[in-house]
């Protein structure tokens, strides 16, 4: 952690001081501009771990305050042109609303990844990103719960230290429980701004233990999070609010830990970070689906195109049906998508005809809906649907 710059990142009193008087100006509401989308200028780059990074986002345009305003726990959905592809992800705000003058979005480079390696690798201060947002529904302002457990896996830590630093600077009277699941202390970003956090509110309680802390000298507690650690750290866990992101396994890990602990599947509110992938075929399948496809057909009126949606995928997509989404990069449609969990709003599509089913609407808003918008990345055809792609 030698590279954290404190200045840049850390949250300390006087940071806290400081913003407290702005935060009427600044509390979360709709953003300045709808569904903003343009670009934003890199003004600081921090190093949190070896492999991830901090970048600190300005207006592009010389003004002072930030085109739209966010809540904590959104993200920003970026673009960018790489090896003559165009590629969108998502990445959580891991800054506080309170501050209007920049968003800071925190970046692991995933080896295979090449989005987060064209970031953490190419990126320099004074380079351009386009952007657009915020999105997401992972939020928590302080009014929803007179208290808050935030559950964290690796990355998944940015939406919580978001929402921490935000009810730290409006000294939010709720108890905060935080608690991070982390691989090593090398890995551990942003342990001087969580310190320093703890150290103005006397509200925060924070639990961190380690999976692989073999050879250091971490004193904590160590091993995968138990519900020895969860109910030592949070009292009356069932009676409270609880978001939880990061890892997969590690989020199925601990949802099954609440289950057996009793607590209510509505007190919980889950973000999956990550891209989610399609489910890979099996060993020895041919990459070409060599069986007709026999589903409701799904027409693309701008490519000109037409298929029917294959209902024989993988055992475990229940029903196990093809998306539209799916079905149109088998076509080479070109819809572009991010998240593919229904949250980022990038594959965002107009159905001209047609009924469809989603199981996650959480990127769109009344309007859309009104519109005949849906998310590619979710419709699931019903019957034959025409969409504009």
């Amino acid at each position: 952690m030698s590279d954290l710059s404190p200045q840049t990142t850390a949250t300390t009193a006087e940071d806290v001081k400081a913003a407290t008087p702005a935060v009427s100006d600044a509390t979360p509401a709709s953003p300045v501009a709808a569904n903003w989308r343009g670009y934003l200028r890199v003004g600081s780059i921090v190093r949190e771990t070896p492999i991830v990074k901090t970048f600190r986002l300005l207006p592009s345009s010389g003004e002072r305050f930030l085109p739209f305003t966010f809540v904590p726990g959104q993200f920003l959905n970026v673009a960018f042109s790489i090896g003559g592809a165009r590629m969108n992800r998502s990445y959580s705000i891991s800054s506080s609303p309170t501050h209007r003058e920049y968003v800071e979005l925190t970046v692991r480079r995933e080896p295979r990844g090449a989005v987060s390696r064209h970031i953490v690798d190419l990126l320099k201060v004074g380079d351009l990103i386009e952007a657009g947002g915020p999105v997401g529904r992972f939020t928590f302002t302080g009014t929803e719960a007179d208290s808050i457990v935030l559950i964290a896996g690796g990355v998944g830590i940015t939406p919580m230290l978001s929402i921490t630093r935000y009810l730290t600077e409006r000294s939010w009277a709720g108890d905060i429980f935080f608690i991070y699941v982390c691989r090593t202390p090398a890995d551990f970003m942003f342990a001087n701004v969580i310190a320093d956090l703890e150290r103005v509110n006397p509200k925060l309680h924070v639990a961190v233990t380690m999976t692989r802390p073999a050879g250091t000298n971490w004193k904590g507690p160590r091993g995968h999070l138990t519900k020895e650690l969860l109910t030592q750290t949070v009292s009356d866990l069932a009676s409270r609010r609880i978001h939880l992101c990061g890892p997969p396994a590690m989020m199925a890990s601990v949802k099954a830990i609440l289950t057996e602990l009793g607590v209510a599947p509505e007190h919980v509110k889950t973000e999956l970070f990550g891209l989610v992938k399609p489910a890979p075929v099996a060993a020895g399948t041919s990459l070409t689906p060599t069986a007709p496809a026999t589903g409701p057909l799904v027409t693309f009126s701008k490519n000109n195109k037409s298929a029917r949606i294959r209902v024989d995928l993988q055992a475990g997509d229940s029903p196990p049906k093809q998306t539209i989404l799916e079905l149109s990069e088998e076509l080479g449609i070109g819809i572009e998508f991010s998240c593919r969990v229904g949250t980022c709003g990038v594959c965002k599509v107009k159905m001209i005809s047609g009924e469809v089913e989603m199981a996650v609407q959480d990127a769109l808003d009344p309007d859309d809906k009104t519109n005949g918008i849906i998310l590619a990345c979710q419709a699931k055809p019903k019957g034959e649907v025409t969409v504009e792609a």
